[in-house]
């Protein structure tokens, strides 16, 4: 009689267990059909090895800073155009200038990856990471007002000032080797809290968590974004790694949140933006509450300004900090080229006395040099936009890869700042170099960036002889944690020059 139950038993299990299979096996035919113009168009373009359901996700399984290395290589390796498989994700690469231009300046290439919502919890719906098209426009149309000129011109103090603190922090580290990355990161956070938010939180001269914190999220977002069981967002927030991401985030927004509670109250009861302190100048923070307060209308609400600022601080502190540390890497690289970078700053600032807002469009062969560092070091080696009238489908720009790419920069690897003389740039399609992105979204913080990068630079090449124990540019290994960085650090030494 149990015989008889135990096989009654198995026979419903077998059954369902048949039913199950059937089904995954009908959902995943009708899967296959609704995704077949994808397949049909990827058919034919080259692409690494794609295995069922993970694709080719098993290429960048290990240490998160070794995926720079493989996608990289899959450039090289498909130098036109080829496809990817990221789990059931499509993703077509590119990295030629002529796919450049078409794509993105088409109104159908406007929305950012949904990788890019993986960076969400700490900036938000924000410029950079916006999905919505519709919203980006709108927060884009009123925020550019606020990088006009006059508005720039008005935080040449700030850039003067932070500038020469590092200079001054700089002699405690002369004739040693040292990573620069942290001092000049301090610098330019110094930098953008005060012209974004209208704060000084001194971190060259207090042991501020700030730049920890906005490392430490960049970091994990990179981590994240090639670990498919991440994407989860009940394994992730629920991992160590989620954790820490968390409480960084936390920390980050709450700051902000705190600034922007202030400073709206300050208007309210004002009916004008004050700076902090004793501060007169307006930062952009107090610009858009001010541009965004119509009346009785507000434009933008609390957590879209704070969406906001986070994201000119992280994008304008961190981006600016490595170009200088490359830009000075470089220099320690090429004397010659430190030489002529210093005779034009000694023939338009002079021995002494600040960098002025009038010497800055002189410093014509500092630009250039800052322009051949972003081509070699562009901030963001890789870009994903997604197109909207192909559902599933994304395309990956290889920046670095067009930057090197020998049709239009003969000797790649050879560091040359006359390649942006005005008839060599003549020569080159616009999109062969597009270090800041291109077209309708591109970055709004270009004539900001190269203002402090220039002020800073100026600042430290007077006072200091660079100089660095890599020998070429193809000595130095690349990373990315969203931002490309060195793998063994940036190893710099100042001595101090005789004038």
């Amino acid at each position: 009689m149990w015989r008889i139950i135990n096989l009654q038993k198995l026979s419903v299990t077998e059954i369902l267990l048949s039913f199950l299979l059937w089904a995954a096996l009908i959902w995943f035919l009708q899967v296959l059909w609704k995704r077949r113009h994808l397949y049909k168009a990827s058919i034919g373009l080259p692409g690494p090895l794609a295995l069922p359901f993970i694709g080719s996700a098993f290429y960048f399984i290990g240490n998160p800073y070794d995926t720079f290395g493989q996608i990289t290589q899959m450039f090289n390796q498909y130098p036109s155009i080829f496809r990817v498989w990221f789990g059931p994700r499509l993703f077509y690469a590119v990295s030629d200038p002529k796919y450049f231009e078409i794509l993105f300046t088409s109104p159908h290439m406007l929305g950012k990856e949904k990788l890019y919502e993986l960076a969400s919890p700490v900036v938000g719906e924000g410029l950079f990471s916006a999905m919505s098209v519709s919203h980006w426009k709108k927060h884009r149309k009123i925020i550019m007002p606020t990088f006009n000129q006059k508005i720039l011109d008005s935080f040449m103090e700030v850039f003067v000032e932070q500038s020469q603190i590092l200079s001054s922090v700089l002699e405690k580290y002369v004739n040693q080797d040292v990573d620069i990355s942290k001092l000049i990161t301090r610098c330019t956070l110094d930098i953008i809290c005060e012209t974004a938010m209208g704060v000084q939180i001194k971190a060259q001269s207090l042991e501020s968590e700030f730049p920890k914190w906005v490392d430490r999220v960049l970091e994990i977002v990179m981590i994240r974004i090639f670990n498919i069981f991440y994407h989860s967002e009940v394994i992730f927030r629920n991992s160590p790694l989620g954790r820490d991401f968390y409480y960084c985030t936390g920390r980050i927004r709450s700051f902000t949140r705190g600034v922007v509670a202030e400073k709206k109250a300050n208007y309210k009861k004002n009916r004008i933006v004050p700076g902090s302190g004793t501060l007169k100048r307006k930062a952009f923070l107090d610009l858009l509450i001010e541009t965004t307060n119509d009346g009785d209308v507000q434009l933008f609400t609390d957590e879209e300004l704070i969406d906001e600022t986070i994201t000119l601080m992280v994008a304008g502190s961190d981006t600016t900090a490595v170009t200088n540390c490359f830009t000075l890497t470089m220099l320690g690289m090429h004397k010659n080229i430190q030489e002529k970078v210093l005779t034009e700053i000694l023939e338009v600032v002079g021995p002494k006395g600040n960098v002025e807002l009038s010497h800055l469009p002189q410093l014509k062969y500092l630009e250039r040099v800052i322009k051949e560092t972003l081509r070699l070091f562009p901030i963001g080696a890789f870009l994903v936009r997604t197109a909207d009238n192909d559902k599933g489908c994304s395309v990956v720009f290889g920046i670095l890869r067009a930057h090197t790419n020998e049709k239009y920069w003969p000797e790649p690897y050879s560091f040359d700042p006359d390649r942006f003389l005005p008839e060599e740039v003549a020569k080159r399609p616009a999109a062969a170099y597009i270090p800041f992105s291109y077209g309708p979204r591109n970055c709004i913080g270009l004539k900001y960036a190269m203002m402090a990068m220039k002020t800073l630079l100026a600042t430290v090449i007077r006072k200091y002889n660079v100089s660095t124990s890599y020998k070429s540019v193809r000595d130095i290994e690349l990373k990315t944690n969203l931002v490309l960085r060195p793998k063994d650090g940036y190893k710099i030494k100042f001595e101090l020059r005789n004038l």
